[in-house]
């Protein structure tokens, strides 16, 4: 089954799924018969070849016969009865001589099992401006207006606000679903309820807008993007989305018409990248592991990707036909797969580049990757030597933090060292320390004989005549190995009333 315009790619748990009508051609394949056949294709990367082999090519009925298909969009996303992410297909099939337009999303729980979750009837058209959420949720524009539905819900639902584009739904921490639009500033929706500065217009307010996906209240519409970036803004990435003490926190990268790739935190832009194309159509995170992360900005046949320790543009690639983010190697962390315009014209993926930047690359092209010229100069082994220092920091962090504790233990241990020394030579008895307390401020000191043997003398020893008579009796003594020190410890007791 060669690749043709219409086939649609998705990457799942590190393998390649092409998912093809059957309208297409089909190559060492008997051709189905019934034209509402769903052809998948699985293909999985060999680490020892650098190839991409063909696991398998399954078709599944669909089971409409006398129909035009069409695949118009598919994406992994996550089942709100499960909550694993599967691939979701969404299928458009019209009756021949009918008007009427029915719609199928679709999961493929295997290789050989394909559910129709969902099914919806509309009197339009969807192009492939429809996108696939979680949930799934299906949103899609038509005549200005928004509309959805959810398998949840199992109906169609418009978009009661105005707005003129909707760049984002997903899961807000400690709230629900929501989606973040572009509000038409002609909406009374959109109007301010409070009276705001010049400033506070220009760096609060802004025309991007969270609203509950289920009531559709405005969440918020201040501290996601300022005003004066509003204009300039092309599509947008959510981060991270959370509600804090009814406060609607959220970061988020933004492409801009300026070819900008831009960081805001809670509405603040915090760090610029200048991208090196036109026109930036997507972006995607890729995560290397060990806090090495990458944004993937994808363009009409180019793409490039942008540190984000850095924020500046590490590689960058022509002439491409598909861009994915996966763990294509196997190894726990993803890499992104880059594919070449003149591999989707075999039945196999030939030209292709897959890498993590810091210690995976796998190409068939030598030089398909080009810096940044514009980037700082770099060792080729920087990403392999930062992270071994970082932890070797660490390391030094948890071994300082040890010897200032050992220190403070000495500096106690000579405290009460002294104490105890000023006590016998001054026969201060009542400023003794208890038994417990010795014990406790022994600090590991070893005694020097058995508990049961007693050290202080007794009558019945001899003892010569003229020997004087002691104004302190030593009762205990303990020894400790300080480096290389004999530290000794007495317990005295005066005789003298």
């Amino acid at each position: 089954m060669p690749f043709n315009e219409q086939a649609k790619f998705l990457c799942y748990n590190g393998e390649v799924l092409v998912f093809q009508l059957s309208g297409g051609e089909f190559a060492d394949l008997e051709k189905p018969t019934d034209p509402s056949v769903l052809g998948v294709k699985r293909m999985i990367f060999d680490r020892e070849t650098s190839t991409f082999l063909l696991i398998s090519t399954v078709f599944l009925n669909i089971n409409e016969k006398d129909s035009h298909l069409k695949i118009l969009c598919c994406n992994c996303v996550s089942d709100f009865r499960t909550r694993i992410n599967l691939p979701c297909i969404l299928i458009q099939c019209r009756k021949y001589n009918s008007k009427a337009f029915k719609y199928y999303i679709l999961f493929l729980h295997s290789p050989n099992q394909l559910e129709k979750l969902l099914s919806f009837e509309l009197n339009h058209a969807l192009d492939e401006r429809a996108k696939i959420f979680d949930g799934p949720i299906v949103f899609w524009q038509y005549l200005n207006q928004f509309f959805y539905i959810s398998s949840e819900i199992g109906k169609v639902t418009n978009i009661s606000v105005s707005l003129s584009s909707i760049e984002w739904i997903g899961e807000i921490e400690n709230f629900g679903l929501g989606f973040l639009g572009l509000a038409d500033p002609s909406g009374d929706k959109y109007k301010c309820t409070r009276k705001l500065s010049e400033s506070d217009y220009e760096f609060s307010n802004s025309s991007f807008c969270a609203y509950a996906l289920k009531s559709q209240e405005m969440l918020s519409n201040s501290y996601l993007i300022p005003l004066a970036y509003s204009t300039v803004v092309t599509r947008v990435h959510v981060c991270a989305a959370e509600m804090v003490n009814k406060q609607l926190k959220m970061s988020l990268i933004a492409l801009t018409r300026k070819n900008q790739l831009i960081l805001f935190q809670n509405g603040i832009p915090v760090r610029t990248c200048q991208l090196p194309f036109l026109d930036p159509r997507s972006v995607q995170i890729l995560d290397a592991g060990k806090r090495n992360r990458f944004f993937i900005v994808s363009f009409l046949s180019k793409a490039c990707a942008v540190s984000e320790k850095k924020f500046k543009v590490v590689a960058k690639w022509e002439q491409l036909s598909l861009v994915l983010v996966n763990d294509f190697a196997g190894v726990g962390t993803e890499q992104v797969l880059v594919v070449f315009e003149d591999s989707l014209d075999a039945d196999q993926l030939t030209s292709f580049t897959v890498t993590d930047f810091v210690k995976i690359w796998y190409s068939t092209k030598p030089l398909d990757c080009c810096e940044d010229p514009l980037a700082e100069e770099e060792h080729e082994n920087y990403y392999l030597v930062l992270p071994a220092l970082e932890a070797q920091l660490d390391n030094s962090f948890i071994f300082l933090n040890q010897f200032q504790q050992h220190i403070s233990f000495k500096d106690k241990f000579i405290a009460n060292s002294w104490k105890a020394l000023l006590n016998s030579v001054y026969g201060n008895v009542d400023s003794m320390p208890s038994d417990e307390e010795v014990q406790l401020e022994q600090g590991g000191l070893v005694p020097f004989c058995d508990e049961d043997e007693n050290s202080v003398p007794t009558p019945e020893e001899n003892l010569p005549d003229n020997f004087p008579e002691p104004e302190h009796v030593i009762e205990q003594t303990w020894c400790h190995v300080l480096d290389d020190d004999l530290v000794v410890g007495v317990k005295v007791t005066s005789l003298k009333p």
